[in-house]
C-alpha cells in the first residue's frame, strides 16, 4: 500500500511540473518582427500637427500602428485614420478634450500577453490633456488582424 502511495505522490508531483500549454501559451512575437521592434525601443519619436505626413517609414509594422494612433491623436480627421484599426474615442472631437498639437513617446517595453494582444509601455508627453491619456506612462494595447497590426485600446498609469 505504501509503495501505491508514493506512486501516486509522485504522478501528482510530475502532473504538476509539466508544461501545459494551454496554460502558458503566450504570444508570441515573430522573431524577425521582435528585432524590428527592439530597434525601437529607447527611441523618441515626435509628430506634431502641423508637420503630419503620410506613410510610414519605419520597417515595423507594429510602429507604424502605433504612429497611426498617435496621428491620429493629434487630428482624427489626418487622411489615415481609419476607425476600424483604433479606438473610437479617439475620433471623438470636443473643444473641452484639450486635444494635444504636438505629442512625443518613447517605447519602455513590449509586453505580449497570453491573451493574444502585446501591450507597448511608453513614456510619452504632449501638450494638451487629452482625456490624461498622452502625459507620463502610456500603454497601447495591440493585436494583429491578419498581417497587420492595429491599436485596441490605451491607457495611462496614474503616477504616485
Amino acid at each position: 500500500m505504501k509503495n501505491w502511495l508514493y506512486l501516486f505522490s509522485v504522478l501528482l508531483l510530475l502532473n504538476g511540473c509539466s508544461d501545459r500549454k494551454d496554460e502558458q501559451q503566450q504570444t508570441q512575437i515573430p522573431p524577425a518582427q521582435a528585432a524590428k521592434t527592439a530597434d525601437y525601443e529607447n527611441r523618441t519619436f515626435t509628430f506634431e500637427t502641423a508637420g503630419l505626413q503620410e506613410g510610414c517609414t519605419e520597417e515595423s509594422k507594429m510602429i507604424c500602428a502605433l504612429n497611426l494612433a498617435v496621428k491620429c491623436t493629434l487630428n482624427p480627421k489626418f487622411s489615415e485614420c481609419d476607425k476600424n484599426k483604433m479606438p473610437r474615442f479617439i475620433f471623438m472631437e470636443d473643444d473641452s478634450l484639450d486635444r494635444p498639437s504636438e505629442l512625443s513617446y518613447k517605447i519602455k517595453k513590449i509586453r505580449p500577453l497570453p491573451d493574444g494582444t502585446v501591450e507597448v509601455i511608453t513614456d510619452s508627453n504632449c501638450n494638451g490633456n487629452w482625456f490624461g491619456l498622452c502625459k507620463g506612462t502610456v500603454i497601447y494595447v495591440m493585436n494583429t488582424d491578419g498581417d497587420n497590426w492595429k491599436v485596441k485600446d490605451l491607457y495611462a498609469l496614474q503616477e504616485l
